[in-house]
């Protein structure tokens, strides 16, 4: 439906020109009033149809020239009308001055523009008119009040609460988007309307690892601090890239590639993003240092497909949203990275006409999906691009001489294997692990050749207090490890004397014999093992 504008002038040479421009858009239809007697009949006729809101008009512009002539009672007039409380009213005038712009708002004018109207006044009338009819619900509660309010002092007070209320919403609607998607959204006001659209595009996900336990530690202001600072640097990078924040997931961030900006080559561009994004972490880190906080990592997951994307919610409450089964299977490739690691769905990879360098391949197995998922592993892109993830690489390992015994509980649908794939450790660093796995005669892993029984998990001792024995027959571990699964660690050393509890890690390669383990959680226990082996 058209939204009827009240245009309300002495010029007619004036009122016709507003008048073109105004209808020209096809969606807003301008009623010209050329004198009080004129602004009376359209008050007549409108309230008698105020009850189903025919006749309601979306927005009003005065002349501020006429408005001075007649001594504003034509906007007297209209402000004592209870149907008509809280539409908004806009002042046009020939030449600006903040004289003129301050008694305009005094009046309870909400903006103030220039004649002849310009594109950008044209559009800021479109969207006012358009955010009153779309909450129409508030406005409704604003007329209620409007009739308990007698004096002029009082209505031009409720108009100034008004005009803050759209300074607000506009402030806040900026703060959601970009520039670029805001002016996008500006310039397209039917995009703001409750629906969407399917459309392929490309989902990313990027979550911190281990902030939850880090948060634990922390005070809250702290912990708003560090996710802001994070988030800040993360946002810049994706919008650089024409990304669009869809959500804040606790410590993560949902974001699509494509839409409502379109991209010649969205998946490359959040390709790039990601590995920006790794590199920013420097930043972050720098920042942690600095306040004594524990290092960060953040894993990012990236897949290509068909989604729904749009407004989704009611006319009071919406959110830009983003649903669909390539959601959630980008979810289960997230879950798959570890800290520092971008994997890339061959979805996404197969629509990248540039090159990339693609480190391990896997497979991975989403919940309604029948055949899995491959996923790579991206630390590069070329093209236009060309960056790279500076620290592939994360740190140094350090051979260990001291036995010390790795047991791996295979950690499957957020269950763990009672028994445990037995390793022995060879390097270590505070991120990753590198172990020797121990034959087992028939299964394939387990015995050690000392006696050492694995530690059982649900024995619910404290690490510092567990006493060196003699160890039972040990229990051979069964099934093989797989590249990037999850599994619960605990060590001890020869005698049996438990080292660490309570640490999760992803096996990130598998050498033969040997298993690269990449820590996701690490535990007080941890730590100090890490300190003695790893002295400063």
């Amino acid at each position: 439906m058209e939204k009827q504008i009240w245009v309300i002038g002495s010029d007619r040479r004036e009122m016709l020109e507003a008048q073109r421009r105004i209808n020209s858009t096809g969606s807003m239809r301008a009623l010209c009033m050329l004198s009080f007697a004129a602004v009376k009949r359209a008050v007549q006729n409108s309230s008698q149809e105020a009850a189903i809101g025919d006749s309601m008009p979306s927005l009003v512009i005065m002349d501020y020239q006429t408005a001075v002539e007649e001594d504003f009672q034509s906007v007297s007039f209209l402000k004592m009308q209870q149907f008509l409380a809280g539409v908004p009213l806009f002042f046009m005038i020939g030449e600006r001055s903040q004289e003129v712009d301050e008694q305009c708002f005094l009046r309870g004018g909400m903006v103030v523009v220039e004649k002849p109207f310009s594109r950008a006044s044209i559009l800021r009338i479109e969207q006012v008119a358009w955010q009153h009819d779309v909450t129409r619900n508030y406005e409704k509660v604003l007329q209620k009040q409007a009739m308990d309010l007698q004096a002029a002092k009082e209505i031009v007070r409720l108009n100034q609460k008004l005009e803050s209320r759209n300074q607000l919403l506009y402030q806040v609607f900026g703060r959601y988007f970009s520039d670029q998607v805001l002016e996008f959204i500006l310039e397209h006001p039917e995009g703001a309307a409750i629906g969407g659209e399917k459309k392929k595009l490309a989902v990313m996900l990027a979550d911190l690892r281990g902030f939850t336990s880090i948060s634990e530690e922390l005070e809250p202001e702290a912990v708003t601090q560090l996710l802001n600072f994070h988030f800040s640097k993360m946002v810049d990078i994706i919008t650089k890239y024409k990304g669009t924040i869809i959500e804040f997931l606790g410590d993560g961030i949902l974001a699509v590639f494509g839409a409502p900006l379109v991209s010649e080559n969205e998946t490359a561009d959040a390709v790039a993003a990601a590995i920006n994004m790794q590199n920013c972490m420097g930043e972050v880190n720098a920042y942690c240092e600095e306040r004594g906080y524990p290092s960060l990592e953040m894993g990012i997951g990236i897949h290509w497909g068909e989604v729904f994307i749009g407004n989704v919610g009611s006319e009071k409450v919406m959110r830009y949203s983003v649903i669909g089964q390539a959601v959630n299977e980008c979810s289960r490739i997230e879950g798959y990275s570890v800290g520092g690691q971008i994997l890339v769905s061959k979805q996404a990879l197969d629509t990248i006409s540039c090159s990339v360098e693609v480190h391990n391949r896997i497979f991975i197995a989403a919940k309604g999906v029948h055949k899995p998922i491959s996923v790579g592993e991206v630390v590069g892109i070329g093209g236009d691009y060309q960056c790279r993830i500076e620290n592939v690489d994360f740190d140094v390992l350090k051979p260990v001489t001291e036995w010390t015994v790795f047991n791996l509980y295979p950690i499957e649908k957020k269950t763990v294997a009672e028994e445990p794939v037995m390793a022995v450790l060879s390097q270590f660093s505070r991120k990753r692990a590198v172990v020797t796995l121990l034959p087992e005669s028939e299964t394939g892993y387990g015995q050690p050749e000392t006696d050492y029984a694995p530690i059982n998990p649900e024995a619910g001792y404290e690490v510092e207090e567990l006493a060196a024995e003699e160890p039972n027959n040990p229990v051979a571990a069964h099934g093989r490890l797989e590249l990037y699964a999850d599994v619960e660690v605990f060590a001890a050393g020869r005698e049996g004397k438990a080292f660490f509890n309570g640490v999760y890690a992803k096996v990130v390669d598998i050498r033969e014999k040997e298993a690269v383990l990449h820590f996701t959680h690490v535990s007080r226990s941890f730590q100090k093992f890490a300190n003695k082996i790893l002295p400063e």
